[in-house]
C-alpha cells in the first residue's frame, strides 16, 4: 500500500487527534508530519516529498510550491487563503482547499457582540465602575437606540450574510457592498456602491477576503466618507484597513470608534498607538474560536486531504476553475 506524507506546516492548537481519526477511517496509509521548528529552511525541508499540506498561517509562496512535485492538495485551516500563492499552486496542478462554512456562527456572533458593546458603551462604562464612580455621570455620551440604525456590510459571503440576518433580528436596517454577490439571492438586502455604504451607515463591518483588490480597501479617504458618529468593525483581515489611517482617524474624531479582531501586523507591537486609544476594542484574532468550530475545522481540512489523495475533488477547492482551465489546455 502506498504511504502518503501529509505535512502540517503550522497550527495554533496542540495535537492532531481529530485529523488522525479522519485519516484512520479513510483506509489510506498516512504519515502525519508536523513542522516543529520555525523558519523558512525548516519549512522547506519538512515539505519536501509531501503529498499534501495542511496550512494555517505559514506563507506558502511560489518558491516553496515549486518544490511540491508530489503534492495533490494544500488544505487551509480556515476560510481565507491569502497566505497561499494560488496561481503557483494552479501552475503545479495542486488543488487549494479551504473550509468556507467554518466559524460562520462564531464570527457573525462576535460581530454582533462588538456592535452591542460599541452601542451600549460597555467597555468605558465597565472601566467607570472599576474606578469607583458608580453614581457619578458616566464619561461617555448616551447611545442612540440601536433599532432603526443602519449597518453596512462589506463582503456578503457566508459570514456577512449571517451578520445581516442577526442584525435584522435586532431591528437594524442593513445595506451591503459586494461586487460578486447576486442580489436576487438575498431578498430584502439593498446592494449599494461602497461610497454610499460608507456615507450612510452607522456601523460598517468588514467581512471580505484579503485580495489585491481589497488590500487597503478602507483608507483615509474612505474613513473621511463615514459619519463622525459611525463605527468601523473589522473581522476579515487586518490589511483590508490602512491601520495608520484608522489610528489617525480615531484620534481626530473622524469616526467615533472601532472594533477589531484583526490587525495589519499580528501580533502587534505592544507600543502600537492603536492599542492605547480609548475608542477602539481589539481582540487577538479569536472571533472564530469555539470548541465546536475547531473540531469542524479539523475534520474539514483532514477530509479535504483524504478526498484529494483518493482522487476525489474536495468539498471546496478555491482554484477549481483555474485547474479545469489548465486541464483543457
Amino acid at each position: 500500500m502506498q504511504r502518503h506524507r501529509v505535512v502540517v506546516t503550522d497550527f495554533t492548537e496542540p495535537g492532531h487527534d481529530i485529523e488522525s481519526d479522519v485519516f484512520a477511517s479513510s483506509g489510506l496509509a498516512i504519515d502525519l508530519v508536523t513542522v516543529k521548528e520555525a523558519g523558512r529552511s525548516a519549512l522547506l525541508a519538512a515539505t519536501a516529498g509531501a503529498h499534501a499540506l495542511m496550512v494555517q498561517f505559514a506563507r506558502i509562496d511560489r518558491v516553496l510550491i515549486g518544490t511540491l512535485t508530489s503534492c495533490r492538495v494544500i488544505a487551509r485551516y480556515g476560510v481565507g487563503v491569502d497566505m497561499i500563492d494560488i496561481d503557483a499552486a494552479t501552475d503545479m496542478g495542486i488543488a487549494v482547499a479551504n473550509v468556507p462554512h467554518y466559524c460562520v456562527d462564531e464570527v457573525s456572533l462576535q460581530t454582533i457582540g462588538f456592535l452591542l458593546d460599541l452601542n451600549r458603551r460597555t467597555l468605558p462604562l465597565a472601566a467607570h465602575v472599576r474606578a469607583g464612580r458608580w453614581g457619578t455621570a458616566p464619561p461617555v455620551t448616551p447611545p442612540s437606540r440601536l433599532r432603526g440604525q443602519l449597518l453596512g456590510v462589506v463582503g456578503f459571503g457566508a459570514i456577512g450574510s449571517e451578520v445581516a440576518r442577526k442584525a435584522r433580528a435586532l431591528g437594524l436596517e442593513v445595506i451591503a457592498y459586494d461586487p460578486f454577490a447576486v442580489a436576487d439571492q438575498h431578498p430584502g438586502i439593498s446592494f449599494v456602491p461602497l461610497t454610499r455604504l460608507l456615507a450612510e451607515s452607522d456601523y460598517v463591518t468588514l467581512h471580505c477576503p484579503l485580495t489585491e483588490a481589497t488590500r487597503g480597501l478602507i483608507g483615509a479617504a474612505e474613513l473621511a466618507q463615514m459619519k463622525p458618529s459611525a463605527y468601523l468593525l473589522n473581522l476579515s483581515r487586518g490589511p483590508v484597513v490602512d491601520q495608520a489611517a484608522l489610528t489617525k482617524a480615531l484620534r481626530a474624531g473622524v469616526i467615533r470608534g472601532a472594533a477589531l479582531d484583526v490587525l495589519g501586523t499580528e501580533p502587534p507591537d505592544p507600543a502600537d498607538a492603536l492599542l492605547r486609544l480609548d475608542n477602539v476594542i481589539v481582540t487577538p484574532h479569536v472571533a472564530s474560536w469555539s470548541i465546536e468550530a475547531g473540531a469542524e475545522l479539523r475534520r474539514g481540512v483532514a477530509q479535504s486531504v483524504v478526498d484529494a489523495l483518493l482522487g476525489r475533488e474536495p468539498a471546496s477547492v478555491v482554484n477549481r476553475d483555474q485547474l479545469l482551465a489548465r486541464a483543457r489546455r
